[in-house]
């Protein structure tokens, strides 16, 4: 879930996913995001996880209790043809489903999901979408998203379900929206390099 969603609750194990954490949103103060992080970490009874590809905002050299830095030797990986593209709220289209109509069955289909289900990645038009097994659509792709270059895909998961607000989003697309919460599908999404298989396209074929 969101940090903004999780305050007042508590996990035995946290991880705090890396990105964005050093840019206030709309009509916040600068010091925002350091407060907002604060409460992230705070959500942890037992470990806290914080990831990171690179520098973090928050976390300077030295704060760690226990830094781990991993290089992967790619040549020693049996798969070494993966490409993972892990869940990443910035790829997703949040207000997909808050912009969906009453008993549309994508929304059906958001609800009965959960993490593990397989997904299968469509093309539609110049953006791509995702869909269960059913073929109904889970999640629609932002124009951020782009496949591996050079890489075919191979599989895709459910791997979280957020729950958003209208709130949550900039209030210039308000007036699109249809409900106050809804929920969001992140998906994992598994592309082999050098792969002959054919990309899916509109039909899924």
């Amino acid at each position: 879930m969101t940090a903004h969603r999780a305050k007042g609750l508590e996990f035995d194990h946290v991880a705090i996913l890396n990105g964005g954490w050093d840019r206030p949103s709309r009509g916040e103060d600068a010091d925002a995001p350091r407060r907002l992080f604060y409460v992230a970490m705070t959500r942890a009874r037992s470990t806290l996880t914080v990831l990171t590809d690179g520098p973090h905002a928050f976390v300077c050299p030295g704060d760690e209790v226990l830094s781990r830095r991993v290089t992967p030797d790619i040549a020693a990986l049996s798969r070494a043809r993966l490409r993972y593209v892990p869940p990443d709220p910035r790829l997703v289209d949040l207000s997909f489903a808050g912009r969906l109509r009453h008993g549309d069955p994508s929304l059906a289909a958001i609800a009965a999901a959960r993490p593990g289900d397989p997904v299968h990645l469509i093309r539609d038009g110049d953006r791509w979408r995702i869909e269960n097994a059913q073929g109904r659509t889970l999640a629609r792709l932002s124009r951020a998203f782009a496949p591996p270059e050079g890489t075919t895909f191979l599989r895709g998961e459910v791997a979280a379900i957020l729950h958003w607000r209208r709130e949550d989003g900039d209030e210039e697309d308000h007036h699109l929206l249809r409900r106050d919460a809804w929920e969001v599908v992140l998906p994992e999404l598994v592309f082999e390099a050098g792969a002959h298989a054919v990309m899916a396209d509109q039909n899924g074929s």
